[in-house]
């Protein structure tokens, strides 16, 4: 990793190839990035359920990202991470849950709805413990930093500018919030984020449902960086096949292999808008 200051939250592709995680434990680049998605899935399950706002969940996925920054998967567990950002987020958004429910609902999501956790059971104090252990840890490592812009915020002033019929801005909002599984929000700002996501929603859509979007020279009117927004596209499609594939290889083997690795199964995932759409350069955002 290079030098800089931790409140500066900006980092390249290649910094991601240098984390704690690839650098000293050994863990794929392919590997960390869908822990971190596993984690972020666990983030927004428990976040509906708590009837928390997206903001808080968004927030949540922002922290976990900016902590494996600094620390790896290996000496924090990911599931660990996500509950413990979620409760700080919690915090920092307004939006306070006791533990006594929100406990429950991170063990029942983390072990696929196979754990209970009422208040007074040790799986609960196990819980409890962790996550004020780890607070102070996260707290840190984020250097007290809770100040996030996000890509929805930018994305509903977008979705106006643009005159975005219901459809668009559903589609575009479900892939901002995959996008936040993924540490784009690292390498890129929220508005690119944002644009890509709307550039995506339209490409999967009718032409009916498309409005005024024919083409993308809203990327230009909107002031929108072209290859910034391709590369947040591409990411999140091939996410979106390796995603697909692990599913597939942890299917026919039965969850052997994850069981074995850890003792909670990671939480199911709903289908992302673009789970049948493959990998495309998009060569033509740039």
């Amino acid at each position: 990793m290079v030098d800089r200051e931790w409140t500066d939250w900006k980092f390249t592709r290649e910094d991601l190839k240098r984390t704690p995680s690839v650098v000293a434990c050994g863990w794929t680049v392919e590997r960390e990035e869908l822990d971190r998605a596993k984690a972020c899935g666990l983030i927004h399950s428990a976040s509906r359920k708590l009837q928390l706002p997206q903001i808080t969940s968004a927030s949540a996925c922002v922290f976990l990202h900016r902590f494996f920054m600094r620390h790896s998967l290996k000496e924090y567990h990911h599931y660990n991470i996500a509950a413990t950002c979620l409760f700080v987020a919690c915090k920092a958004e307004e939006s306070l849950r006791k533990l006594e429910s929100f406990i429950p609902v991170i063990v029942y999501y983390a072990s696929k709805g196979n754990r209970k956790a009422p208040p007074g059971t040790t799986e609960f104090e196990k819980w409890r413990a962790v996550i004020l252990r780890t607070e102070v840890v996260v707290l840190q490592a984020l250097c007290f930093d809770m100040v996030v812009e996000h890509p929805h915020v930018v994305l509903i002033d977008l979705c106006d500018r643009l005159g975005l019929n219901r459809h668009l801005s559903q589609m575009a909002w479900s892939f901002v919030s995959d996008c936040m599984k993924l540490p784009l929000c690292l390498v890129h700002s929220p508005k690119s984020i944002s644009c890509a996501s709307v550039s995506l929603a339209s490409r999967v859509s009718s032409a009916e449902l498309r409005g005024g979007l024919v083409d993308d020279s809203w990327l230009d009117r909107v002031g929108a960086d072209r290859g910034a927004v391709a590369d947040v596209a591409q990411w999140l499609l091939e996410f979106y096949a390796r995603e697909a594939q692990s599913r597939m290889t942890r299917g026919v083997a039965d969850g052997a292999a994850e069981a074995a690795q850890t003792p909670i199964s990671s939480p199911g995932s709903a289908a992302s808008p673009m789970s049948h759409v493959q990998p495309s350069p998009l060569s033509e955002l740039k």
